[in-house]
């Protein structure tokens, strides 16, 4: 199967079963993220063409931005950080070996765009607007594992190699999720977590200081943390040391560690 071929909801069903007789992911697992798949998340189970692709080799990383109504604060920063994330991405040696995917997300999730080369994607403008009032944290970041084991599944079975990061910019707990619990997300990123290509990172923005946003990390399994007060100088800080880990990744060899920020 090409990555050209997987463009329906059957063929991303198909990857997850391949990926159970491979033996790189548990049949738990694999049905959480089956279950998971509909016309709604499709988007960001697909990206560039293998053909397209410059290098067997890629760093693929699905973004994941919270925009609910408590983020309405630092819309604009939020806006600008992100542009100068996908900047500093694009000016590093490893830009032709990174794809990169792109959501949203309050009560209903907003996918940007399937995983595009980086030099491809587009300032954020207004598609980051902080408008919604709940934050559906469970459900997202199922479709985002989900998106991105099916793309990395697609490429890996057509000979390319894939280094994966998922990465939450979020300042609270879920509240509207209707298909995941915590445990759905947590057993897929244990089964994930057991390939070092899969790095899991979670930054939390703390707008109550005694919110407890390590816990929520913790609760869905993501073991990469950075917690912060949410200011403009920290979310610049933060969007900033996660592009040059993300670069730093993409220089280190596949098998070494699923450690992130160091």
């Amino acid at each position: 199967m090409s990555s050209q071929q997987v463009n329906g909801i059957d063929d991303v069903k198909g990857l997850f079963n391949n990926s159970v007789d491979d033996g790189d992911l548990g049949q738990q697992a694999s049905m959480i993220m089956i279950n998971s798949i509909d016309g709604t998340n499709l988007t960001g189970c697909m990206g560039t063409a293998i053909d397209d692709l410059e290098t067997d080799d890629v760093t693929i990383a699905s973004i994941i931005l919270d925009s609910s109504l408590s983020m309405k604060a630092h819309e604009s920063i939020v806006r600008s950080c992100y542009d100068n994330f996908i900047k500093s991405l694009q000016g590093s040696k490893q830009a032709g070996s990174m794809l990169v995917s792109t959501r949203t997300f309050d009560s209903k999730q907003n996918i940007l765009h399937g995983f595009k080369k980086v030099d491809e994607v587009k300032p954020i403008d207004k598609q980051y607007r902080a408008n919604g009032g709940s934050t559906a944290l469970y459900d997202t970041v199922l479709d985002a594992l989900t998106g991105i084991k099916a793309y990395s599944k697609s490429l890996n079975q057509n000979g390319v190699r894939t280094k994966c990061v998922v990465a939450i910019f979020s300042d609270g707990d879920d509240n509207d999720s209707r298909k995941a619990t915590a445990k759905d997300v947590k057993t897929v990123s244990n089964d994930l977590l057991k390939s070092e290509m899969f790095y899991l990172v979670y930054v939390g923005y703390k707008q109550d200081p005694s919110a407890n946003l390590d816990a929520i990390a913790s609760q869905i399994g993501f073991p990469n943390v950075l917690t912060t007060n949410a200011t403009e100088s920290e979310i610049r800080k933060t969007m900033d040391l996660v592009s040059k880990s993300i670069i730093r990744t993409s220089q280190t060899q596949i098998g070494k560690s699923n450690s992130f920020f160091s």
